[in-house]
């Protein structure tokens, strides 16, 4: 399972990224203007743009839930310019309250008067402003197509046991688990002094409660049974974990990011024990939406390549 968790990494950050970017506290509001009247009871008009109650309370709803359905909001997490408007005391705000509600809502009327004021002065014809404005709206041109597409996707029951019995179970029972120990200690010297007794017969377990300075020590060394997880240790250790057999003892090697040495032994190799479809069927569905997810994607990307020009000079990188 572990591995199926590792491997979905950058999936999972994917489909957060492309997906959640509407609901985020420090996205912008909009300052286009003019903007079209929205259906409800207006709560503030600067000029042409205007903010109702409902577009209020769903920006105040969206900020919660990224929240994590707390009310109490840090100022920090409102945008470049909270601060700016904030007082320096303020460390978050409360939208469960009347008084953090007409807070925020006083933010966001400033916002917009400077922004129609920095209108009414042409900043927004200034070259390098107007580009960060067009970066702007790709961002939210971009978000609003992938959020469409994204929208279709769908998983079937099916689907998730295909998943389950075709890439789930073959990958994880094609993967070997290595139970491993590890000695940890803060100099060569050390190091080579256990390795001798080790060499001499000395229990693997036993030295690693006396003598490594490893929060495993207090298990004699044991890491459990190991997947390949490259954030969870360094290069060479499972260069060293993956590449020994069953049974036998490292030398000594090097953490070159610290001051530690380490001497693996590998206790047991065994293959991956798939878990039953029922106790991960939503972490598989899941996962599949988010492989769904990223296809839709590159459809969609490939199908628009096609219909335009394309020109790209990587070389121009290497000079």
């Amino acid at each position: 399972m572990k591995k199926l968790i590792c491997c979905s990494c950058i999936i999972v950050f994917c489909l957060f990224v492309f997906t959640a970017c509407d609901k985020l506290p420090w996205s912008k509001p909009s300052t286009s203007r003019p903007k079209p009247a929205a259906a409800g009871p207006v709560l503030a008009q600067v000029s042409g743009w205007t903010l109702t109650l409902n577009d209020f309370n769903g920006q105040i709803d969206s900020i919660i839930k990224a929240n994590k359905g707390n009310a109490g909001v840090a100022v920090s997490s409102l945008g470049l310019l909270a601060r700016t408007f904030f007082p320096p005391y303020m460390e978050q705000i409360d939208f469960g309250s009347v008084e953090g509600k007409q807070l925020y809502l006083n933010f966001l009327v400033n916002l917009e008067l400077l922004a129609q004021e920095a209108e009414n002065r042409s900043l927004d014809k200034d070259p390098d402003i107007a580009k960060d404005i067009r970066r702007t709206k790709v961002e939210i041109l971009d978000f609003a197509l992938l959020n469409e597409v994204l929208k279709k996707v769908t998983i079937t029951p099916l689907e998730i046991e295909g998943f389950y019995e075709n890439e789930y179970k073959k990958t994880l029972e094609s993967i070997d688990q290595r139970k491993v120990r590890e000695i940890v200690v803060d100099s060569e010297t050390k190091a080579t002094a256990v390795l001798v007794e080790l060499l001499q017969g000395a229990d693997f377990a036993s030295l690693a409660r006396t003598r490594s300075k490893a929060a495993s020590a207090e298990k004699g060394g044991d890491l459990g049974y190991l997947v390949y997880q490259p954030n969870m240790k360094f290069k060479k250790f499972w260069e060293v974990a993956l590449t020994l057999d069953k049974g036998q003892v490292s030398s000594i090697f090097k953490d070159p990011g610290a001051q530690d040495y380490y001497i693996v032994k590998i206790e047991d190799i065994k293959k991956g024990e798939p878990e039953s479809l029922s106790k991960i069927y939503d972490q598989l569905e899941f996962l599949l939406k988010q492989k769904k997810s990223l296809e839709a994607i590159d459809g969609l990307i490939a199908g628009i390549k096609a219909k335009v020009s394309v020109q790209v000079n990587s070389k121009l990188l290497e000079k």
